[in-house]
């Protein structure tokens, strides 16, 4: 399905660059060495250690099959999609809008900061490699730049799938790695516990794709309250 989605794609007349180009910067841009900051967050990760929620890797396998793919399939993804829609229709309004929206919803002053700040990293580093007169216009309008929105702008010139991907990946990659530094969890077992996580949620991820929902929302009290209690942590290892 993902091949067929990008045979359509290819098929836009708004489509500019080619599978080459779209592929590299894909990779570029998702690899671990992008400087997005990404490495020194947990995104709530650590405040569960810290709460005694995620204590060995069985117990991060739980956490990422409960807590995180359906706050993805359920709220991210909608919003990326969307965001998506809107960045290739160079729609700015309704880009900003939807990032707004996004400031909302994170209750969490750790989290909510935690986004702004991967995406404005992120943006300004997509900023120095390419002379996009479409990012110079967003980033002029001063957004809060949430990095699920950034990423969607990065990559509106790929189709839905191809971006939807991307930042099921960099999600699930990111909580995995930070996993390795807060819990006894080796290189392979990390691999397969981000395999494991890829692979349940790839149905879905599929269904969300060919039938968008019009009802976005996931409510994670207890990832939450993890993050707002690490901010206030007297002893702690990442931004959030």
């Amino acid at each position: 399905m993902l091949l067929n989605d990008h045979e359509q794609w290819q098929q836009n007349p708004r489509k500019s660059e080619t599978t080459s180009d779209l592929l590299l910067w894909l990779l570029q841009v998702n690899d671990s060495q992008f400087p997005s900051g990404a490495y020194a967050h947990s995104m709530g990760l650590e405040g569960h250690m810290q709460r005694g929620l995620v204590k060995k890797p069985e117990d991060l396998e739980t956490f990422l099959e409960r807590q995180i793919v359906p706050n993805l399939l359920h709220f991210e993804l909608p919003y990326l999609l969307r965001a998506h829609q809107a960045a290739s229709a160079n729609d700015q309004t309704a880009l900003q809008a939807l990032d707004h929206e996004l400031d909302a919803w994170k209750l969490g002053a750790e989290m909510r900061n935690a986004s702004r700040q991967l995406g404005n990293r992120r943006l300004a580093m997509l900023l120095k490699l390419d002379q996009d007169e479409f990012l110079q216009n967003y980033a002029v309008q001063q957004p809060p730049c949430h990095h699920l929105i950034i990423t969607a702008i990065e990559l509106r010139n790929a189709p839905p799938a191809t971006a939807a991907c991307a930042f099921t990946y960099q999600t699930i990659s990111g909580y995995t790695s930070a996993a390795m530094k807060l819990i006894r969890l080796g290189q392979e077992r990390c691999q397969g516990i981000l395999r494991k996580t890829i692979t349940q949620v790839a149905p879905d991820l599929q269904t969300l794709i060919d039938q968008p929902t019009d009802r976005i929302g996931w409510f994670n009290p207890t990832l939450e309250i993890s993050s707002m209690r690490h901010a206030r942590a007297h002893e702690r290892l990442f931004i959030s």
